[in-house]
Parts: structure tokens; C-alpha cells; sequence
């Protein structure tokens, strides 16, 4: 835990503290809840969570109550965040060097607030002063929209300097909104009127959609189910019944009413796109993937129905073709996956989803320069949350030609990018320029000693210059526990890391950078603590680029490792197989793992089979080259030994052997 007081003050919210809660679990040592008169199970919360609550009398003065609240906090730092909200990513050790300079009183964290529907993903951006020393002359001003920062600028030297850090915040969206405004009002109107006339079909359908605004599906359908059957179809929110209807059974997971509600209104709205998706999403559930593709297809040949019908945002567009994606991503389809991605994108460039699945989709097939293509057509797209999910994807798979991508357009779109000086660096080592790429990271040190990125990476370079001295002082000067362990793990052969020890940053550093001795060590001296095949998939497209001796080694690592596992039974994991299927592949060796570890493979059962199937595929290729077309694979029965029935009885079922 770190030296800091997160600081609260709540009323009535149950639905949201918990994620709250959780996004600071290991931040924060001490958790100070001030509530206002919550009546709905949120202290509950807060003390599961170890918080200390105390009642704050409510006076209409959101800086009056947040300081009796700072009041309490007895940790060196404080942390200010709303139920609505959560610190999205924190690595802890980036949180401590910031802690750690003296100089600075607060720090501005980065709050980007969602908008509109939640499912839109759109957001505004600020940057606010949440996280500053615990210092009386530190409070808050304001009846509302407070803030502490003036206090902090008003010390002497102004210390208060950006951080990196962002916070979530999800109060703006609409249905927010409505249900901490307007939800109770529309209620109460409602039901008194329907005391009035009771049958009263529009009331009723207002009452559902109330509930099913607030997301209770038990109560809309028992509210809309029976107005359904009672309206007639001259009644223009009749499609929007049945829509509401199915969609609520879907989500109490009563996939067969719901399929039956959704026929019932295809059968009246041929072309409403929202009844095809859903009918899609049911059968996706049901692992029918073959029916939900025809239904997709239903949906995108209706397209946006927004003028006719009341509809959802992405439906019959960019949302449908990425369910598609997904569907044929199970099916492993990849070509037609891709191609519903990327028709996405054509409908709207920003869409995250999408990048998510074809970032790493592209680079495992090595198609840099389709993504660097796509980019390029939309231009508009290339936002900081973009960024996040390209950046790592690009330097994990040693894309020296998308690095370069992203660093100009950084360098074109965004002034003053603090990572631009650290993207020209890591392209330099993919160039192989490591004397030049290493003094620009030195450079970058001394004006950031503390930045955990550039320790990382200078700790790595240091590495891949076979300086040990030089890794062992970094690693203990400035990369904390988690980077010095790893360095005892390296230079001593102490295994320093176990299952719950965060190895990834400094792997993949490794990786990015071509550090091969080192993480090949690494992965040795780790004995199995450290599995590469459950990194991010772009690191596979990162180590394959390593030499074929390297490659080579670490198949013979593996299979050493899973011999010796053996004795133990400790469990092969399916994404590891097939990582040292792949790997040996590369290099061209033969595939050979111990038939003792592979009777331990255990994933879930599709993973499990598929893993198993590759690794069996490979070895048997070793010998002689397999046909291609799945469909000749019958003509494999032909070659085989044959294998009397009779043979098969006397020595029981046949076992397959690698």
C-alpha cells in the first residue's frame, strides 16, 4: 500500500463504489467514506473495503463536506475521488515516484467524463487537481465545482505539477443523469396518474421504459410483457414493446422467450435491425455462430433503421459488423474478421472495439502496413485512447515501420507528447542503432530519473549492452521493488518471482528492445514463473523476430521445463503449447514435449483441443510436408497403418501419441 488517504463522500451509491473501490485496491493505505445519508447498502460497501465512514451532515456545500472529510485522513498524501469514478490503470509504482519528489504539493490527474449513452464511449477531458499532500493548508473551495488547486497555488513556487494518471468518470452520462434527477420524479408521476386510470396502455409503457432505463429487466417485463399482448399494431411504439421485451428476457438470460418475442416482431418489422442483432447476440449465447452470421447479415442488409424505427446507435453499422467480426474470430476466419473490423471503422473511424481486435490481428500476420494503411484513412481516429491500445501492440511486435508511423503523427497531432522522445529511442534499437539509441535514453534519464517507463527501458538497454553493473545500479537506485527482484532473479539465479508477481512490464521492455540474452535468462532462471504465452498476442510477432539461436533455446528451455514439471504435475498451460509451437516452427526444429506433460495440459477445453491440435499438426509436418486444403486431409486415411477392428478390441481404444 502507498502512503495515501483516499477521500470520499457518497450518498446512495451501491451501484458504483464497488468499482470504485476495487480501481484503488493496492493504492491506497487508507480509505476515508463520508456519507451523506446513503439508505441503500453503500456503507456496506465502503466497510467490506476496510473504509472508516463517518456521517457528514449534507448543508448544500460540496467543499464543506469534502473538508470534513480531510479532516480525517492521517496519510502523507490524499486522493480525492467520486463513486461515479475510478483510477483507471495506476501502476503503483508510478504512483510512488510521483509521491516520492519533494518539490511537488499536488498533481493534476488527467478525468476523462463519458457522455451521452455509455455504450457511445464519447467523453470530454480536464485536467484536475485530485491527488496533493496532506496539508492543512490544502481545502477545497466551493459550493460547487470545487477544487484545491488555488490553495496549492497560492503556496509559495506553485508546486503543482501534470500527471499521467487518469480518472474514469462516468456521472455524466445520460442515464446517470436520469437516475440520479429524474428517474424518482418520472416515477412518482407516473404512478400517481396510473392510480387514476390504471389500464392505461401509454402510462404502462412508460412505466416499463422507466424500469428498463434503470436497467431492472424483472420489472419491465413484468410491466411490458402483458401490454405486448394487448396492443394493437397501429400503435407506433409497438416495435419498440418488442424490442424492449426481448432485450429484457436476453439479459435475464430467457433466451428461448426472448427468441420467440423476437420472431413474433420480425414477422410485423421485417427490416428493424435491432430485432436481427438481438436475435444474433441470443444465438451467439446458444453457440449457434453459424445462424447468428445470418442473422448479422439481416441486420447490416437493413442498415440504420433510426429513421423509422426507435433504435440503438451502431446497430445495422459499425456495431453489427463488429459482432460479426467476432463471430467469425470464433469460427477462426481471421481474413473475414478482419473485413467486418475494418467495415466498422468505414462507419465510424473512432470505434475502439474494433482497433482492439485488429491491432493485434494485423501484427500477428505481420501486416504493419495495413494498420499504418487504415491510420492513414482515418486520420481522425488517431485519439490518446487510440494511442494506448497502439502504441504497446506496435513496440510488443517490434513494428519498427508503425513505431515510425505513430512517432510522426504524434510529432503532427499532438504537441508536446512526452512519449515522442521515447518512441525515437525504442526505434533506434529496432534499427539496431543501440549505441545511438542508448545515448538518448541516458539523456532521457538524467532529466526523468524517476519516469518508470524510461527505468525500464534504460534498465534493459543495460542489459542488452551486457553491463551488468550498470542494470543492477538502475534497478536498485530507481526501479523499485518489483524491477530489483527481477534483477536478482537475472544476475544471482534466485527466483524472486511467483503466480502473482507483475513480470510483464519488465518482459516486454526486454522484448521491445532486443535484449535476447537477457530475456532468454530471464525466462530460465524464472523456472515456469514466468509464461510468455499469456503476454499480450503481439509479443509473439516481438519474439519471433528474435535469432533463430534464441528461439531455439527457448524451445529447449520449455521442454526442459515441462519434464521437469512433471514430477510435480504442474498444469501445461494451452496458450504456452502453442507458443512453443509457433516458436519451434520458426526455427525449424522438431516439436517434442514429454507425453506426460501433454496429458496435463489444462484451459478451458476449446483452448485445450486447439493448442493440442497445432502441437500435433507441427510434429507430424516435421516429417513430410501436409496438404494444405483441409479437405485432402481425408487422404490421409489412405497412408495411415491400417488397423483391423478386431486389433482395436483386443487392445482397447487406440491412444493417440504426439
Amino acid at each position: 500500500m502507498l502512503d495515501i488517504s483516499l477521500c470520499m463522500i457518497v450518498r446512495n451509491e451501491v451501484q458504483h463504489l464497488e468499482r470504485c473501490l476495487a480501481s484503488v485496491r493496492g493504492l491506497a493505505g487508507e480509505i476515508i467514506v463520508g456519507d451523506t445519508g446513503s439508505d441503500d447498502g453503500t456503507v456496506d460497501v465502503a466497510l467490506r473495503f476496510g473504509a472508516q465512514v463517518i456521517p457528514v451532515v449534507w448543508e448544500n456545500d460540496f467543499a464543506k463536506a469534502r473538508n470534513a472529510v480531510l479532516r480525517h485522513a492521517s496519510r502523507s498524501w490524499i486522493l480525492v475521488l467520486d463513486a461515479d469514478e475510478q483510477a483507471d490503470g495506476w501502476d503503483p509504482a508510478e504512483v510512488a515516484a510521483l509521491l516520492a519528489d519533494p518539490r511537488i504539493f499536488g498533481y493534476y490527474v488527467h478525468v476523462i467524463s463519458y457522455v451521452g449513452e455509455p455504450d457511445s464511449r464519447e467523453y470530454v477531458t480536464d485536467s484536475v487537481c485530485r491527488l496533493f499532500r496532506n496539508d492543512p493548508r490544502i481545502r477545497f473551495r466551493g459550493s460547487i465545482h470545487e477544487e484545491a488547486a488555488s490553495c496549492i497555488e497560492e503556496m509559495p513556487g506553485s508546486p503543482l505539477a501534470f500527471s499521467r494518471l487518469i480518472i474514469r468518470h462516468y456521472g455524466y452520462t445520460q442515464r446517470e443523469i436520469e437516475r440520479k434527477n429524474k428517474m424518482g420524479r418520472n416515477l412518482a408521476l407516473i404512478r400517481t396518474a396510473l392510480r387514476q386510470t390504471p389500464g392505461d396502455p401509454l402510462l404502462r409503457y412508460a412505466l416499463g421504459t422507466e424500469y428498463f432505463q434503470a436497467e431492472n429487466y424483472p420489472a419491465a417485463v413484468r410491466t411490458l410483457l402483458p401490454l405486448l399482448a394487448e396492443t394493437s399494431t397501429d400503435r407506433g411504439y409497438l416495435s419498440d414493446l418488442f424490442a424492449k421485451c426481448a432485450y429484457s428476457l436476453y439479459m435475464l438470460r430467457e433466451d428461448e422467450r426472448a427468441l420467440s418475442i423476437i420472431e413474433s416482431g420480425l414477422s410485423l418489422y421485417a427490416d428493424f435491425s435491432d430485432l436481427h442483432e438481438l436475435r444474433a447476440l441470443v444465438l451467439i449465447r446458444q453457440g449457434k455462430l453459424v445462424q447468428a452470421l445470418g442473422a448479422l447479415e439481416a441486420a447490416l442488409h437493413c442498415g440504420d433503421v433510426s429513421a423509422r424505427y426507435s433504435s440503438t446507435s451502431g446497430c445495422g453499422t459499425y456495431r453489427t459488423h463488429y459482432l460479426a467480426g467476432q463471430v467469425w474470430d470464433r469460427l477462426l476466419r481471421f481474413a473475414e474478421a478482419a473485413s467486418h473490423y475494418e467495415r466498422a471503422l468505414s462507419y465510424r473511424p473512432g470505434y475502439l472495439p474494433a482497433w482492439t481486435e485488429l491491432v493485434p490481428l494485423h501484427l500477428l500476420q505481420e501486416r504493419s502496413s495495413r494498420l499504418i494503411a487504415l491510420l492513414a484513412s482515418y486520420p481522425e481516429a488517431l485519439s490518446p485512447e487510440l494511442m494506448t491500445i497502439l502504441l504497446p501492440s506496435a513496440l510488443n511486435a517490434r513494428s519498427a515501420e508503425l513505431v515510425s508511423y505513430l512517432h510522426d503523427a504524434c510529432k503532427n497531432r499532438f504537441d508536446g507528447v512526452p512519449l515522442l522522445p521515447l518512441l525515437e529511442t525504442i526505434a533506434l534499437f529496432l534499427a539496431d542503432k543501440d549505441d545511438a539509441a542508448y545515448a538518448k535514453l541516458r539523456d532521457l534519464l538524467r532529466e526523468a530519473p524517476a519516469d518508470p517507463a524510461l527505468v525500464r527501458y534504460g534498465w534493459a538497454a543495460a542489459w542488452k549492452r551486457q553491463r551488468t553493473e550498470q542494470a543492477r545500479e538502475i534497478a536498485r537506485l530507481f526501479g523499485g521493488d518489483r524491477l530489483l527482484r527481477i534483477q536478482i532473479c537475472l544476475e544471482e539465479r534466485q527466483n524472486q518471482i511467483d503466480g502473482d508477481f507483475d513480470w510483464l512490464p519488465a518482459w516486454q521492455a526486454l522484448v521491445q528492445i532486443g535484449a535476447w540474452d537477457a530475456a532468454l535468462r530471464l525466462y530460465r532462471n524464472a523456472n515456469g514463473a514466468i509464461r510468455p504465452g499469456t503476454a499480450p498476442p503481439s509479443i509473439v510477432s516481438g519474439m519471433l523476430q528474435a535469432p533463430a539461436a534464441y528461439r531455439r533455446q527457448w524451445c529447449r528451455q520449455y521442454e526442459a521445463l515441462c519434464t521437469e514439471e512433471a514430477e510435480t504435475k504442474a498444469p501445461i498451460h494451452a496458450s504456452e503449447l502453442l507458443l512453443y509451437t509457433i516458436l519451434a516452427l520458426s526455427c525449424g526444429i522438431k516439436p517434442d514435449i514429454p507425453v506426460a506433460g501433454l496429458a496435463r495440459l489444462c484451459a478451458d477445453r476449446l483452448g485445450a483441443d486447439m493448442a493440442l491440435a497445432c502441437y500435433r499438426i507441427a510434429k507430424a509436418a516435421f516429417y513430410g510436408r501436409l496438404p494444405d486444403d483441409y479437405r485432402d486431409w481425408r487422404q490421409l486415411f489412405r497412408v495411415l497403418p491400417a488397423r483391423s477392428d478386431e486389433q482395436g478390441e483386443r487392445n482397447g481404444p487406440a491412444t493417440a501419441t504426439p
